[in-house]
């Protein structure tokens, strides 16, 4: 078991980080590209296959339920086996995904490729994210991971142009087809640098695994469902009932298993705990109100539907410069305080959107500086994440970081979609209802600052950020 930052290994390009890092890029790329490149596909496919926006809804709900689902076994996996090879894994499943839904023949094999797909992404993001913390110095991790996080910004600027032109001359398929040539460049580049770690004599938690997707997909469903529906109906109160079953199931079996897929002492430690919780809120108060902004642009600023699209490509090019922007100033000055300042930029641009932003312009200057701030402090919960870790379980810490965010992103669009559902019957207008939306998104970022505050203050891990909690 070796870490591929030690003296035994022949320096050659194949081992560089700065390699390692362009081949995990491509398959985070290919990951983020995938959400955009689809997203205007949706309206095509409900007459392609004569069904409602309910069923194609899906195909965005199933994914999130999916890979979110995942990602703590995906992590698991990637210490136990190795980080190259189930990145690899992970890749060849999103590939396999992408190729079964370009020959999808209705929308119930959509929806169930578009499954398959979300395994593979669930898969991706750990391996990599561990992969990447494994191989970069600790002086250069900062700079990885921003680079990391930019892959998501730079997809967000071109993925809607990219399957707009796809969709407008060569048909809804194609965009899936984009996947398959980054996807088999990535694996065939993986194939040449070192594993990262892997150890087969480790034990696989199956029930731990289970009974983590099984609570987080039941809580996940639930959410979806009780957008539409009131909680008390028989096909919503069931779901949030089985998560929590489910969830104090698995933390009591995860207690007394013997390689539990959650180490709860660690996840239980006041500092880890507070990174994570603030991962939700901040992950909670984006989606929220960052999510609707298109919407906000057209019913309250009176845009139209073409310029409201391109609103947000301004803020994704924010996040992609002060993403690496960021990387580079953590690498001097540690992960808290970049975590702090990101966190406290983007509480003033929420609020700012919350009560000044009165026509296009003052929207597009409050978009940049949101960008800003979630580039900021995005690589920074990354990178922090993994130095509280040891090395043996960077990719379980890395998937449990990012199940966090994901339950976070999942429940932002429920609670946007509430203030706009009491609007439409009346209770109050539109204008206030993303008044309301934007203001608590606003609250969401100051819980998450406070626990940031907390982790700076009380945390056990002193001196460089970067540095890993206990030894290797």
């Amino acid at each position: 078991m070796t870490e591929i930052v030690t003296t035994g290994i022949k320096k050659s390009i194949w081992g560089s980080p700065y390699f390692v890092m362009v081949v995990l890029m491509l398959g985070v790329f290919m990951m983020a590209l995938d959400m955009y490149v689809f997203a205007p596909a949706l309206p095509i496919i409900v007459n392609n296959f004569n069904t409602s926006y309910d069923w194609v809804a899906w195909t965005m709900t199933i994914y999130m339920l999916f890979s979110t689902a995942v990602m703590p076994l995906g992590g698991k996996l990637s210490d136990v086996f190795g980080r190259k090879r189930i990145y690899i894994i992970g890749v060849s499943l999103f590939v396999l995904g992408s190729f079964a839904c370009s020959i999808s023949w209705d929308i119930y094999s959509l929806v169930a490729f578009r499954a398959v797909q979300a395994i593979g992404g669930g898969i991706i993001i750990p391996a990599a994210l561990s992969a990447m913390g494994s191989v970069a110095p600790a002086d250069k991790q900062g700079k990885t991971m921003g680079a990391l996080m930019a892959m998501s910004a730079l997809a967000m600027i071109i993925g809607p142009n990219i399957g707009g032109y796809l969709i407008q001359n060569f048909g809804w398929r194609t965009v899936f087809y984009i996947n398959i040539p980054i996807g088999l460049l990535s694996i065939l580049l993986a194939l040449k640098f070192h594993e990262s770690f892997g150890n087969v004599k480790q034990h696989i938690d199956i029930i731990g695994a289970a009974l983590i997707g099984g609570s987080l997909a039941t809580l996940l469903l639930g959410l979806v469902r009780v957008e539409n529906l009131a909680l008390t109906d028989i096909t919503v109160f069931p779901l949030f009932a089985a998560a929590i079953v489910l969830f104090v199931l698995l933390i009591l079996y995860e207690k007394r298993a013997i390689e539990p897929i959650l180490d709860i002492p660690l996840i239980s430690r006041g500092d880890v705990l507070s990174l994570n919780l603030a991962m939700v809120a901040t992950t909670l108060g984006l989606t929220a109100a960052i999510l609707f902004v298109p919407t906000f642009a057209q019913l309250v600023l009176h845009m139209t539907v073409q310029d409201s699209g391109t609103l947000l490509t301004p803020m994704s090019a924010s996040l992609f410069v002060f993403a690496i922007i960021g990387g580079v100033v953590l690498d001097k000055v540690g992960a808290k305080p970049m975590l702090i300042l990101g966190s406290i930029v983007s509480i003033v641009s929420i609020y700012g959107l919350a009560n000044y932003v009165t026509d296009s312009t003052g929207l597009a200057i409050i978009l940049i500086i949101i960008g800003a701030g979630f580039g900021l402090g995005m690589g920074a919960f990354q990178v922090l994440m993994l130095a509280f870790t040891p090395g043996k379980e960077k990719g379980t810490s890395s998937a449990i970081l990012n199940t966090f965010k994901g339950v976070g992103g999942a429940i932002g669009p429920v609670v946007g979609g509430f203030f706009l559902t009491n609007a439409s019957n009346g209770i109050y207008s539109v204008s206030k209802a993303f008044n309301y939306m934007f203001e608590f998104a606003t609250v969401m970022l100051i819980i998450a600052l406070v626990f940031l505050v907390y982790l700076a203050i009380s945390s056990r891990h002193k001196g460089n950020m970067l540095t890993p909690a206990v030894n290797e």
